[in-house]
């Protein structure tokens, strides 16, 4: 085994063959998200810690990358997957139990980087969203017949770096590791990912000092990789290499990643778009993103395009249009250097509620080996009801069809299941308005609500849209202050004035039932139900109070013990149970529930009446149309006191007017430019279906 650190010339870079340009850009670019997850294959959570990685990178790609460094006692015995490198790692990072892991080795709260795994979407988000005072490029080639690893970093500085002294930091991870894993439900054939197997620069990089403005750095690193590490095998082709830059031993700047075998992220180009990345969308009309692709390469070169389509639902049509030709699948494309080529992406829903995600993808095919472009896009519509799993864990997803056939009893059938983080992205992007009702479905998951969670849940309860939240161990994660706990300002802030919830004690195992309120009008009929432990031992059903202005629904076992609480706020309401639905031994009590709550903080609109009430509010289509300086709708009596909107097809809104006593109402068209736009009519919790408007000039 051999590694060499030198500084090499662009000439050497291009006599290997590995890049014929920079693979580094000069321009100033966010930092990318580096999760180091500490885990062991004796760790009952850790799968858990494997699922949330792997969601980060689905959702951030190219973007975000992990790096599992198995470390500790659950990493201990037979196979032997840990290194020289990750006990120092997990030291450093301060952790305290397992799965752990650091995002960019940033401290986000307290003195330590070591993250919970609820929290690190969140910590790559913050990140994301900074700049990087460094850029880095990687490529590498590989020699089989001596297993010869040659790895060329390249660092550009857009800016001074804070610190002056820099390391390079070289990490060869390995996929597809079949092995044991406690709590992974395979045995010994769980699917390792993202394994840590050695470090190329040692345990805390090489050096960097010319860090300052415009400075470009050159390295080089060569290692033979052994046919096996701790007797697994060393496969290459399973390998990836993940190349990072920090500050010293401790802050990441950014960080990349490409294959092991004739990998590259040389920067062949970009592809951009203004505007959300998330759009509410219309059923039968088309939704658009304008995407701008720029090529970075001398001369004219032939690029290929594509199109990855998530979760689409039926009679949905994704498709993309460059140069007025429309594509569903791959497009071979020209493009000039520095010459922007716009792409349209077009979704379409049908009547079918939905929540797909389109991924349009650019690659060079003169540079085979470099990094393809991404930008991922989504729209969402027909959604009435959002089941939202929370992201601490794993019993979320596991205890979802709780809410779904519930939700399907109750007639609604206009229902997602997203997880918290998409929930972020949504009210980020303002694109939740047709929706009347989130379930959040925490369990007995930690962090039960993020910082950035909890905020865009003030968003959207903000907006009059209705929650109803239930998990055993909320209010003692967000209220208690105890060790282990993940209160912050923000999440106490929801728990205390949007749930209007007060936190008295963790419960004990003595708890074992609910009782309905007898005297509440909403829910005073529901039958008790018993609990069942499916959580195992782990059983913390919080005793609360109910805050000012709101009302205790269910007690436990006396009538002091409170389990549950609504409250009517003049702009949205909410419902929260301090236990979760799961554990209720009787179906039809949790049915009642998720009905009757439905019916209430829907104000009353359930199953088909919502179908109904769609058609209840437009009579007929707008006239003229197409039309120029105004035109007339006609609304229904039910659409007294509502408002018509008119939304461009990129899902904006672009004006709202108000329905007075006429039925026949008069839109100014006067200020709108020529094109295609949606309008419908919103009353209370009752909106139309839309429906096309052609403005003309």
């Amino acid at each position: 085994m051999k590694k060499l650190f030198t500084l090499i010339t662009l000439s050497l870079v291009m006599a290997s063959g590995l890049f014929a340009q920079n693979l580094v850009s000069t321009e100033p670019m966010l930092k990318n998200a580096l999760l180091e997850e500490f885990t062991g294959k004796g760790c009952t959570f850790c799968p858990d810690g494997h699922r949330i990685a792997q969601t980060i990178l689905d959702n951030n790609p190219g973007r975000a990358f992990v790096i599992a460094v198995h470390a500790g006692s659950f990493a201990a015995g037979v196979p032997n997957y840990r290194t020289a490198f990750g006990e120092a790692l997990a030291n450093q990072s301060g952790l305290t139990g397992y799965p752990s892991g650091t995002v960019n080795r940033h401290i986000f709260s307290g003195s330590v980087t070591a993250l919970s795994r609820g929290s690190w979407p969140g910590a790559c988000n913050i990140i994301m969203q900074q700049m990087s005072p460094v850029n880095i490029g990687t490529a590498s080639a590989y020699e089989a017949s001596t297993r010869t690893l040659t790895i060329t970093v390249e660092l550009y500085y857009t800016a001074n770096a804070p610190v002056a002294s820099n390391f390079i930091n070289v990490a060869l991870i390995q996929d597809s590791i079949y092995g044991p894993q406690t709590g992974g439900n395979a045995g010994n054939n769980y699917l390792h990912m993202h394994m840590l197997r050695h470090l190329l620069t040692g345990q805390w990089g090489d050096e960097v000092t010319t860090t300052t403005q415009g400075t470009f750095v050159t390295r080089t690193y060569t290692y033979v990789v052994p046919t096996a590490i701790n007797d697994i095998p060393a496969i290459v082709s399973n390998m990836k290499v993940v190349a990072f830059v920090a500050a010293g031993h401790q802050e990441v700047y950014t960080a990349t990643e490409v294959d092991a075998v004739a990998g590259s992220n040389a920067v062949i180009g970009s592809m951009t778009t203004t505007g959300p990345m998330i759009k509410k969308g219309f059923k039968d009309f088309e939704t658009t993103f304008t995407v701008e692709a720029i090529s970075n390469l001398e001369g004219t070169t032939p690029f290929e395009f594509n199109i990855e389509s998530e979760d689409v639902p039926a009679g949905w049509q994704i498709a993309y249009m460059i140069d007025g030709v429309e594509y569903t699948g791959t497009a071979t494309i020209n493009l000039t250097q520095n010459a922007p080529k716009q792409v349209l992406v077009k979704i379409t829903p049908s009547t079918t509620p939905g929540f797909p995600s389109a991924t349009l993808k650019m690659k060079s095919l003169d540079n085979a080996a470099a990094a393809e472009r991404k930008v991922k896009l989504s729209v969402i519509a027909n959604v009435t009801d959002l089941v939202v799993n929370g992201t601490g864990g794993a019993a979320t997803t596991a205890h979802q069809g709780r809410y779904t056939e519930a939700l399907e009893a109750s007639g609604i059938t206009d229902y997602m299941v997203i997880n918290a983080d998409k929930m972020i992205d949504l009210a980020s992007a303002d694109a939740f308005g047709d929706i009347f009702t989130f379930w959040l479905n925490i369990s007995w998951t930690t962090p039960a609500i993020t910082k950035e969670q909890a905020l865009a849940l003030k968003s959207i309860m903000d907006a009059g849209h209705s929650v109803f939240i239930a998990g055993q161990n909320i209010a003692w994660d967000i209220m208690s202050g105890e060790s282990g706990s993940h209160g912050n300002p923000e999440n106490k802030f929801i728990f205390t004035n949007y749930l209007k919830a007060t936190y008295k004690n963790n419960g004990s195992l003595s708890t074992n039932k609910i009782t309905a309120v007898s005297e509440d009008p909403i829910f005073g009929g529901v039958g008790s139900s018993n609990f069942v432990t499916n959580l195992g031992s782990n059983f913390y059903a919080d005793e609360i109070d109910a805050g000012a202005g709101a009302n205790v629904i269910f007690n436990y076992n006396t009538p002091s013990q409170h389990a549950a609480v609504r409250y009517d706020a003049p702009n949205y309401r909410s419902v929260y149970f301090a236990v979760g639905l799961e554990m209720l031994a009787n179906s039809e009590v949790r049915n009642q529930i998720i009905s009757l709550s439905r019916a209430w903080l829907a104000d009353g609109m359930v199953g088909v009446e919502y179908d109904a009430a769609l058609n209840s509010l437009l009579s007929g289509q707008n006239y003229p149309n197409p039309a120029s300086d105004y035109t007339f709708v006609n609304v229904n009596a039910a659409a007294k006191g509502g408002k018509v909107e008119i939304y461009n097809l990129n899902g904006q809104l672009i004006s709202s007017q108000s329905v007075g006593n006429s039925m026949l109402i008069r839109l100014d068209l006067s200020s709108l430019s020529e094109g295609m736009y949606v309008y419908r009519v919103v009353s209370g919790n009752t909106t139309s279906e839309a429906r096309k408007l052609t403005v003309i000039r």
